[in-house]
């Protein structure tokens, strides 16, 4: 068609012929529909006018992963993998040289005082972590924007368990989930616990190697006083490493802008990034974990699988008696006031949705308790809190404990506060703590018993702190009250 055939389009004309019937204004609108590609994105099918059906689909073959990839696994990449040849590790743990009563002094010709080293037996037993994948067979065979779907998802369930992995290698607990092991913060306390000055309730967090901020911001003063704790008697450490959520590094940087005096230079680049604090006894590194568990809010709905997730448990009271035990009560004047807590059911296969309390007031000296009421399914509580005053929505975790029976009461003494973080300062060598490792990450084959390929991800170990007393925690790390936080 010539362009002169074009304009006698527009003048209601083919061929230079006239067709009255060529002049209604809807011939031409409609032959535009016809032209028209569109700009839709989820065209159901057909429609007259519509171009969507004969438009080619263009999707880049990029995938974009809008989540956490290798490069967020920060503590399992530095810890050395030692190989475990049994269930049960045992090793023997050098206590002490003597009993330590200076008693080298004799007279002359005298047969100097005898002493004896300490040693002990310790054992670490291995546990059993996996996910099972599962990818039909059709789904191997079409065209995928993703290549290879099974190498995929191999590497999806690797990062998968990965994170899992990563966030129980500080939060971990055998006594809540017996098939897990026990995490970093688990087999530190255990090894400093003394139930005889906190009723059984914290057994080791009132240790020296334990520094409480009580919801004020870490800063490098805390850091040289953690150090140094380390460095002397009876600890012994070389403290090197600060394994910390993001938060307090942060807060720490914006400690450090005012009193750093420095020029931004040609490229005019501000502010200080902190990597590592110089102590009077060697460098601490820095290093932020965005796994490492901090005090979330509750999810609002249930997670994991309907029939073998906890049902939610009941609140049937919450009061506030005084408190009537012979340990440290932390419920003090400065936190007198209104507050709700949020509880959630959880076992190894998902968490039940959270209920929430009534409102409680509690004065200092006072204890929370808390009667619930759950199923046998349950194996631990998440207890959740907000500050004084706070609506419940507010609510963020604060401990985990036990089920112990259908009916029980939660106590909380104001032990650790909602919105507050732990840090970990080690003596990060591996004579001091190592991943035991039964086997490495092992791709197994499940039998095919319909038209799918699956197939198991597994890794066989667990965390071991062979000298405890070489290493410290932070807890109850506040945020600085600037930006986002004033």
């Amino acid at each position: 068609m010539t362009w002169e055939h074009l304009g006698g389009l527009a003048n209601g004309k083919i061929g230079g012929l006239d067709d009255p019937g060529l002049y209604d204004p809807g011939f031409v609108s409609e032959l535009n529909k016809a032209l028209t590609a569109g700009s839709d994105i989820n065209n159901p099918g057909s429609s007259p006018g519509e171009g969507f059906p004969i438009r080619m689909e263009s999707l880049e073959s990029t995938l974009y992963n809008v989540t956490y990839d290798a490069s967020h696994i920060q503590f399992w990449k530095a810890l050395q993998k030692d190989k475990a040849f049994n269930t049960v590790e045992e090793y023997n743990r050098l206590e002490a040289y003597g009993q330590g009563a200076g008693n080298i002094f004799m007279a002359e010709g005298d047969l100097p005082n005898e002493d004896d080293s300490e040693y002990s037996r310790q054992y670490t037993q291995v546990k059993f972590m996996g996910i099972t994948r599962r990818v039909t067979h059709v789904a191997t065979t079409v065209r995928s924007a993703i290549g290879d779907v099974i190498a995929r998802e191999t590497m999806n369930g690797t990062l998968d368990l990965l994170k899992s992995l990563e966030q129980k290698l500080f939060n971990g607990r055998s006594d809540l989930v017996d098939l897990e092991f026990d995490g970093l913060e688990k087999l530190l306390t255990d090894a400093w616990g003394s139930t005889a000055t906190d009723d059984g309730y914290w057994s080791g967090y009132e240790s020296d190697n334990v520094i409480d901020l009580r919801g004020t911001p870490l800063t490098e003063d805390h850091i040289a006083d953690m150090a140094d704790l380390l460095v002397n008697a009876p600890n012994y450490g070389q403290p090197n490493k600060l394994w910390a959520p993001t938060g307090p590094l942060k807060d720490l940087s914006k400690i450090m802008y005012p009193k750093e005096r420095t020029t931004m230079g040609e490229r005019g680049v501000a502010g200080v990034y902190a990597e590592k604090i110089r102590t009077p006894f060697g460098d601490i590194d820095l290093v932020p974990d965005i796994f490492i568990p901090d005090s979330p809010t509750p999810n609002s709905t249930a997670l994991g699988k309907a029939g073998k997730r906890p049902n939610a448990p009941s609140i049937s009271t919450a009061t506030s008696p005084a408190y009537g035990g012979v340990g440290q009560n932390f419920w003090t004047a400065a936190f007198a006031g209104s507050y709700y807590y949020k509880i959630v059911a959880v076992n190894r296969y998902g968490k039940s949705a959270p209920v929430t309390s009534a409102q409680v007031a509690v004065s200092a000296a006072d204890q929370v308790s808390l009667v619930v009421t759950s199923d046998t399914t349950v194996k631990y509580f998440e207890v959740y809190r907000t500050a004084a005053g706070e609506a419940a929505s507010a609510c963020k975790m604060i401990m985990r404990l036990k089920r112990t029976a259908s009916t029980q009461t939660l106590v909380d003494l104001n032990r650790f506060l909602p919105g507050a973080s732990k840090g970990y300062m080690l003596t990060h060598t591996p004579e001091v703590l190592k991943w035991k490792q039964l086997a490495p990450f092992t791709k197994m084959p499940l039998a095919q018993i319909d038209t799918s390929i699956r197939w198991m991800q597994i890794l066989y170990g667990a965390l071991q702190i062979q000298a405890p007393r070489k290493c410290g925690m932070f807890v109850n790390i506040g945020r600085l009250e600037t930006g986002a936080y004033a």
